[in-house]
């Protein structure tokens, strides 16, 4: 947890404004304005709590949007300092697991690519690994294959097994603490809120 805990920084903060799906933002553009107004001060106050160990992660608020097949949407929104603490976590979890699978971005990995520590955002743009995925089927039809399978797992992240997510993260040798601390969290965001 303390590797979660030394990574609170405005960087947390700066990736979470600048995620680019506008629907999402809108739940939280007060919070982080108000957040923002005092943001040093909270920060820090936050970094304090984690090391410690006086942070609490509270239920997440799920919300549903239609998608045009029908299906709904889950929204998971975060309070947050939940949400940086969240971004914190991953931001280390993405270091370690970089090395590991570079060698297959916009090869077999074509969305959600780490843009790593010195991008503005935390992902390259999409439109980067959509291009090079439309190339690699021009190739594939080229090389004579005739079938496209495709797949669209409803609510694939908020459902996940986390003993298989703690599989992979001990895989790659993300801290016993952390892990720990990360997972506990995890078990409150996705689980059910208790009724008041």
């Amino acid at each position: 947890m303390n590797g979660c805990a030394c990574r609170i920084t405005w960087e947390e903060h700066r990736w979470l404004q600048s995620n680019p799906d506008v629907l999402f933002k809108s739940f939280f553009r007060d919070s982080y304005a108000a957040y923002a107004a005092a943001s040093e001060q909270n920060l820090i106050r936050l970094r304090k709590h984690l090391v410690r160990h006086a942070y609490e992660a509270i239920h997440a608020a799920k919300i549903y949007f239609p998608k045009s097949s029908g299906v709904l949407k889950p929204y998971t929104l975060l309070a947050v300092e939940d949400h940086i603490v969240y971004q914190a976590a991953v931001n280390v979890i993405a270091e370690k697991l970089t090395p590991v699978i570079k060698k297959r971005y916009f090869k077999n990995i074509f969305g959600h690519i780490y843009a790593g520590k010195s991008s503005q955002f935390f992902y390259i743009q999409w439109q980067k690994g959509y291009r090079a995925y439309s190339n690699a089927i021009v190739t594939h039809v080229n090389d004579g294959y005739t079938y496209v399978a495709n797949f669209d797992l409803t609510s694939f992240y908020d459902t996940i097994d986390h003993s298989v997510l703690t599989y992979f993260l001990k895989d790659i040798q993300i801290d016993h603490e952390l892990l720990d601390f990360f997972l506990s969290c995890l078990k409150t965001w996705t689980g059910v809120p208790p009724i008041l």
